[in-house]
């Protein structure tokens, strides 16, 4: 399981993952709702086509602006961020595995 997050540095490890280890891998991103309109679905479709592994997208815009609703501290939106991130790829883990 490779979490990928739609960047360049996390697509390039997840293809070099997807090489070695071919079907084994599953690939995880995490739809935050803090994208620019249309990314997640770019995301997929470019990561996808350009490497053939299987992408697990999970939607939880909700679950992170409920999270942050009402938080103007940068340094307590990041904790929050981070945690929610984990416990996400964690849920995420357990319905591959």
């Amino acid at each position: 399981i490779c979490g990928l997050s739609g960047g360049v540095d996390s697509a390039v490890a997840a293809a070099l993952v997807q090489k070695a280890i071919g079907s084994q891998l599953t690939c995880v991103y995490v739809d935050h709702g803090l994208m620019r309109k249309g990314e997640t679905e770019q995301v997929e479709k470019d990561f996808v086509a350009a490497t053939g592994a299987k992408l697990k997208v999970v939607d939880a815009e909700k679950r992170f602006l409920d999270a942050l609703a009402g938080v103007s501290d940068p340094e307590q939106k990041r904790k929050i961020i981070g945690r929610e991130f984990i416990r996400v790829f964690e849920q995420a883990q357990l319905e591959i595995l």
